[in-house]
Order: C-alpha cells, then structure tokens, then sequence
C-alpha cells in the first residue's frame, strides 16, 4: 500500500509534467486558446500513463500479487463484520 501511495506523486508529477509542457508547445506555435487547453488536458493523461508505468517499474509493483491482497482484505472485511 505505501508503494501504490508512492507510485501516485510519480503519476501526479507526470501529469503536472505532461499537461505544462504540452500546453506550453502548443501555446508556442499555434497562439490558440482552445489549443493550448485541449492540449493541457491531453498532456496531463498521457503523462499521468507514463508517470505510474515509470512508478510501475522503479518501484517494482508489477510483483505485487494484487489477488492474493484482496482475499486477504475480504477475510480481514468479513472477520470485522461478523459474516454479514
């Protein structure tokens, strides 16, 4: 869990990354308003994709055994809950 919290400032660093500087290029070249924020928000999901597959690898997430974590949630959920 501390991992996946982790891997989210990689997403929001691409996001913010991604969103700036292909505002930035399209403000640049093409002076257009609706340009520049279609752009920006083009920018802010692609580099968020890039910043949590760079957050995928550096921190190593693709090992994590996601199935065997929610089994294991959903015993702890139904243990706290008494069955119901």
């Amino acid at each position: 869990l501390k991992s996946a919290r982790e891997a989210v400032q990689f997403g929001l660093t691409g996001s913010a990354l991604g969103a700036l500087f292909t505002a930035g290029y399209a403000w640049k070249y093409s002076r257009s308003l609706h340009g520049a924020g279609l752009s920006f928000l083009a920018g802010g999901v692609f580099g968020w994709t890039f910043g949590h597959e760079i957050a995928n690898h550096a921190l190593q997430l693709y090992r994590v055994d996601t199935l065997a974590a929610e089994v294991k949630f959903l015993e702890w959920w139904n243990k706290k809950t008494g069955g119901y």
